[in-house]
């Protein structure tokens, strides 16, 4: 069976399918951690692209953080760093995200893996789906972060990117704002 769908052009609907009746219960984990990784990247990738008027990328520097949640690592959490205002050039500034590794760090990436942030000031929203069984299956949960932290205009969580290597202080986010 899986030669055959191999063979096949793989559509979003197949890989689904594939997803859930081809592998076991690792392999849809991953699949699933795969694919949240594969919708990263592409937004960064489509997030980082010139303009239509062949405009050229903003320099960015690298940025570096950690999340923790209720004094744990948030390892698997998205960061994503919006802009506050235009950027310097006049240009629309790409998002910049990052995904939190096992022990609470991130690394942006803009155009390329890792490669950071446009110097500016941003809002950070940090959001944080832990798997759960359902059915047999593993399925993105709902997010654990509280919702203040999901949105831009409300994130109390802002930042401001240096044009040199930055080290953020630490996101501890807690269910309660303290």
């Amino acid at each position: 069976m899986n030669d055959m769908i191999m063979k096949k052009n793989i559509g979003a609907s197949n890989l689904k399918a594939w997803g859930r009746g081809a592998v076991g219960r690792r392999g849809r984990r991953a699949g699933l951690l795969i694919g949240c990784g594969g919708v990263l990247a592409t937004a960064a990738a489509l997030a980082g692209c010139s303009g239509a008027d062949g405009d050229a990328k903003a320099p960015v520097f690298p940025v570096k953080g950690t999340v923790q949640f209720e004094g744990q690592p948030a390892s698997g959490a998205f960061v994503v760093f919006h802009p506050r205002s235009a950027s310097r050039s006049g240009g629309e500034t790409p998002l910049s995200s990052g995904q939190v590794q096992s022990d609470g760090t991130f690394e942006l990436t803009t155009n390329s893996q890792a490669d950071g942030a446009p110097a500016g000031d941003y809002a950070v929203t940090v959001q944080w789906t832990k798997l759960i069984q359902q059915g047999g299956d593993a399925v993105a949960g709902p997010n654990v972060i509280p919702l203040i932290y999901s949105s831009p205009e409300t994130t109390p969580l802002k930042v401001s990117v240096k044009d040199a290597p930055n080290q953020l202080e630490p996101f501890n986010i807690t269910r309660s704002r303290k």
